[in-house]
């Protein structure tokens, strides 16, 4: 299932997969959390409140009760309140489950339920409520541990800097880690009873994510989390797949060794991916090419496969791959045996570092010069799909980096990408006048956070110079100078005395005689030398592929310790970006160093950049 494009009344930060719940005059009452195609988790008092209810009643509403739901794209569902979990009063989890009756279902992925246990006391955590009055509101809170009026509760804070305060609204809503994991729902908050009682203290309360539990039918315990895969994958495959694959770790059983990159993708964005199990669930209604096996059975015939010649395994388990893969035919086991042999020797590479340093995620910024400002172009590309477009806007010079460290900050939250799962560069297309930003100094959560996290140290970053890129004349330089340096880079891979020039060693009119060698493909310069521009205008009409730019001591520190490396130890020019985002985590000046890489013959930003006018589908 594709993950939507945010419409125009989805707030940032706001994830697709919260819902509001409504009373009876289309009042917003709280969220509701999807959880799997048709289930929901909320607060029993919120389901109270939109029925109506007077007093938080303890019984269970009835069967058939219905609550009603609006969605990120405007659209109002009707879900049923389930029996199932139910927990109400004072003292109780306050808990309710829903399912959505239809038509249809919400196009939107479900977020990954991580849980208060990895949690750090003082951590920093998010979420978006619905304060009357106002469409959504997004506040952070500190984690402070367990504590509250039960024993199910945990405690939050809101920052005394903070302006953003817990209020009703926030009822029912998710709590979540920078990086998107859903931690539990936000309860209450508490009041201080000398203050106004319409003002909040600054403490609340959410129930974590282990707490989703209870009694089904009063006769098994059961939790959502079991709820939400019975209704993705069925209570069969459940009841025959669960037990043993949830008991197999992903290091066991590592899906890098099966999986294609758009299928760990989808593992990355839809589950925590610690089991075979959570695995099988991402992958559950991902379609095949025709002709071959559902990547669910795959995965589990492989996981099968795998495991069997180490402990003995359910009977119930090798019926079920029977069934499922029962449509390829007769010869369905050996088909599936031809097909994991086919992706296992795919993923065999002679040499360890093949295709290491060009990432198989971009996500590509593209600013454009327009009256009033720039147009700034926000997409997401992978190596086998199509680019896909995001987001347009307007902005002032003075506003990038922020505007791209919030764009950064709401694309991790929502997990359309995982910082630390997958390999990840953030490629911005600049018009020459703005080569000077300092993107990595760019924070990704500036107004919630007091010591933000930096792109520099999270992501890898390029900048491609847009005038080259549009018209290779650019500058009057002849496009085949371009692609005579390009082609030279790719022959001498590495960073090297030879093919790096070093700009302040010579005076500018001898630096720029310099650049012409045909064998240096790397510039690299002081951003604070007065004559810095000259020496771009030189690169770039000399059709120089890498520039690499900062202020004087980091950019000399990282010159010597690149041209300082042993000959085995060599960086790939490649590979720069990588280098530089790890030692941007523990040297803040790496961080103010530009990397311009540019390479004749890449068709990812003029096919970003074709892509421009195409309406959001």
């Amino acid at each position: 299932m594709p993950t939507p494009h945010p419409p125009s009344g989805l707030q940032p930060n706001e994830p697709p997969w919260q819902m509001r719940m409504l009373d009876h005059a289309d009042g917003v009452v709280g969220g509701a959390v999807l959880v799997s195609p048709s289930l929901l988790v909320t607060c029993a008092h919120v389901v109270n409140a939109a029925l109506g209810r007077p007093g938080d009643p303890e019984e269970h509403p009835g069967p058939g009760t219905a609550v009603r739901l609006r969605s990120f794209d405007d659209r109002v569902w009707s879900a049923d309140v389930l029996p199932e979990l139910w927990s109400a009063g004072h003292g109780s989890r306050d808990l309710a489950v829903l399912r959505l009756s239809g038509p249809g279902l919400p196009d939107t992925d479900f977020p990954t339920m991580s849980g208060c246990a990895d949690v750090s006391s003082e951590q920093v955590l998010y979420a978006v409520g619905y304060p009357a009055g106002m469409r959504s509101l997004q506040a952070s809170v500190v984690y402070r541990g367990r504590g509250g009026p039960t024993d199910a509760t945990h405690q939050v804070e809101t920052p005394e800097s903070r302006p953003a305060q817990i209020t009703g609204g926030f009822s029912g809503c998710a709590v979540r880690t920078a990086t998107g994991e859903l931690v539990g729902i936000m309860q209450k908050n508490h009041h201080y009873l000398w203050n106004d009682p319409d003002q909040p203290s600054g403490i609340a309360f959410l129930l974590p994510v282990e707490e989703f539990v209870g009694d089904r039918d009063r006769r098994e315990g059961v939790s959502v989390r079991r709820l939400a895969d019975e209704s993705l994958c069925g209570r069969e495959a459940y009841a025959r797949l669960h037990d043993l694959l949830d008991s197999v770790s992903v290091e066991e059983v590592p899906p890098e060794a099966l999986l294609n990159a758009h299928e760990l993708r989808t593992v990355r964005r839809r589950a925590s991916g610690t089991t075979a199990w959570q695995v099988l669930t991402a992958l559950w209604d991902l379609v095949p090419p025709v002709g071959e096996p559902p990547p669910r059975v795959a995965w589990v015939h492989h996981v099968y496969q795998e495991v069997r010649v180490r402990r003995p395994l359910p009977p119930m388990v090798w019926p079920w791959i029977r069934k499922e893969a029962y449509p390829l035919g007769r010869d369905w086991e050996e088909i599936l045996s031809r097909h994991r042999d086919r992706r296992l020797l795919s993923h065999r590479k002679p040499d360890a570092f093949v295709g290491a340093a060009e990432p198989d995620t971009v996500v590509f910024f593209d600013l454009e010069p327009v009256t009033g400002g720039y147009r700034l172009s926000h997409k997401i590309a992978h190596v086998d799909e199509e680019v896909l477009l995001q987001s347009t806007k307007v902005v002032r010079e003075s506003d990038i980096l922020d505007e791209i460290g919030d764009l950064m900050g709401d694309t991790t939250m929502r997990r359309f990408v995982v910082p630390a799962e997958e390999s990840l560069r953030l490629r911005v297309m600049l018009p020459k006048d703005l080569l000077h930003l300092n993107l990595g100094q760019a924070a990704t959560h500036r107004e919630l956070m007091e010591y933000p996290p930096r792109l520099g140290a999270m992501y890898e970053i390029v900048y491609h110079v847009r005038e080259r890129v549009l018209f290779p004349g650019y500058m009057g330089a002849l496009p085949t100078k371009w692609k005579r340096k390009t082609e030279q880079q790719r022959s001498d891979t590495l960073v090297r005395d030879r093919n790096s020039l070093l700009t302040w060693d010579f005076p500018v009119s001898e630096a720029v005689h310099l650049l012409d060698d045909g064998e240096v493909t790397v510039c690299v310069a002081e951003s604070d030398d007065e004559d810095v521009r000259h020496i771009y205008d030189s690169a770039l009409h000399q059709g120089i592929p890498t520039i690499v730019r900062g202020p004087r001591r980091a950019i000399r520190n990282l010159a010597e310790e690149l041209l300082g490396l042993d000959p085995g130890s060599r960086v790939p020019i490649s590979g720069l970006a990588r280098y530089l985002r790890d030692r941007a985590k523990g040297d803040a000046d790496s961080r103010d160093i530009a990397l311009i890489q540019d390479d004749f013959g890449d068709d990812l930003p003029p096919q970003a950049l074709r892509e421009h006018d195409r309406p959001t589908p």
